[in-house]
């Protein structure tokens, strides 16, 4: 028997990278035809299901996803021609083993796979119970509570033997695109409002079908294996792309360390005499920065780094690089005080000395005594210091924007 289905999602998430699993809540709504009950006249008639003498296929989720709830919606419908339609809503927690190598730059692909038991052929077709009329899968878009964004949902239909997975094989495979629903978030509440019930927007939100791609394979030799032990049954799947959406991040992870790290070059313009203020300076922006980290979205046990890891740590070294500049300023400045006073050494010894020196050397010249001639000039420590300050200004901005831009090339393009 070929028994047609279609999804409608009134809810649809929250997706943890933490437990690793989502919720969905999904009406299904099958139909078939039953030659052994009559075909009413141009009518549709609810069948009393008061002793459930009405065959219905048998749906029961894989193992890998729980049950939290399970009602009929919609008792059995019979339609011209023997047609019966039947609508049940399924809550699931279903798991979903992420890979988070470029987080928050992932992309995800979560599934829910449904097995039907009873000997029949099972596929995807979308229905006329719903607005969309070539979508099998309705999802309505202000009930998804997600990070991510839904850009695509696959959908398979294949035979699936419990004792050897070698003889599964996919008879109807397709696609939907779900992209460019931004709009539909915006919308919130507003749609669920009676008097907005039937304006175009909500009712392409509440109600939205992407635009779908369908393709067929013969599996005649597997569809003749299935039985109604239900050892060799067929089954439907359902895969959601999503990819994540970065606004969070960059609010509360990239734009304050950011911040944090352009505070600590503050201290290259401090005069390298002023330690209590530099020394302040660089140490708050290690704090501030490790305080940062610890906000950073928990993840569960993991055994590689992510890439929002690989940020932090940039961060941190680069405010830790500025402190240390300033522990080698330091140093080098306080060179200047041992070194032996001298006539070569008297040019950092204050503008005041150095003029009365060229003064006398000029009066004796003008006299005939002496010749005239310049000061020598060292580079003493305290040049030094303001030398590594004057290069620091520099090289640390150049130096963070190269890894700023060498991060998001590289992991955004990594996951594509």
């Amino acid at each position: 028997m070929d028994v047609n289905c279609t999804a409608f999602i009134p809810k649809l998430g929250p997706f943890s990278e933490k437990d690793m699993e989502y919720y969905i809540s999904i009406v299904l709504l099958c139909g078939w035809k039953d030659e052994r009950l009559p075909s009413p006249n141009n009518q549709s008639v609810m069948v009393d299901e008061s002793y459930k003498n009405i065959w219905r296929p048998t749906i029961w989720p894989m193992v890998h996803a729980d049950i939290l709830k399970k009602e009929d919606v919609l008792y059995p419908v019979l339609h011209p021609g023997s047609v019966v339609y039947l609508m049940q809503r399924f809550d699931f927690r279903v798991p979903c083993l992420m890979q988070l190598y470029t987080y928050p730059h992932d992309r995800q692909m979560c599934s829910l796979i449904l097995g039907f038991v009873g000997g029949i052929k099972v596929r995807w077709q979308a229905s006329q119970y719903f607005q969309s009329d070539d979508s099998p899968i309705i999802i309505s878009m202000p009930h998804v509570r997600s990070v991510f964004r839904i850009d695509k949902v696959d959908f398979n239909s294949f035979t699936l033997n419990v004792r050897s997975y070698k003889d599964t094989c996919i008879y109807q495979s397709g696609s939907c695109d779900y992209s460019g629903y931004d709009e539909c978030l915006k919308m919130g509440v507003k749609c669920f409002k009676a008097e907005n019930l039937n304006t175009t927007s909500c009712l392409k939100c509440l109600q939205k079908g992407g635009k779908c791609a369908n393709q067929t394979q013969d599996c005649s030799p597997y569809l003749d294996k299935v039985n109604l032990v239900g050892d060799f049954h067929t089954t439907l799947e359902l895969r959601f792309g999503l990819s994540r959406s970065l606004g969070y991040q960059i609010l509360h992870t990239y734009v304050p360390s950011s911040c944090v790290v352009a505070i600590s070059w503050v201290s290259f313009w401090l005069d390298p005499a002023s330690a209590p203020a530099r020394t302040g300076l660089g140490v708050t922006t290690v704090l501030t920065m490790v305080t940062l980290s610890t906000k950073v979205s928990p993840a569960p046990e993991l055994n590689y780094i992510r890439a929002i890891d690989i940020w932090v740590i940039g961060c941190k070294i680069f405010v830790v690089l500025a402190l240390l500049e300033y522990a080698f300023v330091n140093y080098a400045s306080r060179q200047t005080s041992k070194a032996p006073k001298s006539p070569e050494t008297t040019a950092d010894e204050g503008e005041v000395e150095k003029w009365k020196h060229s003064l006398d050397a000029k009066e004796e010249s003008l006299d005939g005594t002496n010749d005239f001639q310049l000061p020598k000039l060292t580079f003493t420590g305290y040049k030094i210091a303001k030398k590594l300050d004057y290069v620091s200004r520099f090289l640390f901005p150049a130096g963070y924007i190269a890894f700023v831009i060498t991060y998001f090339v590289v992991f955004t393009s990594a996951d594509q």
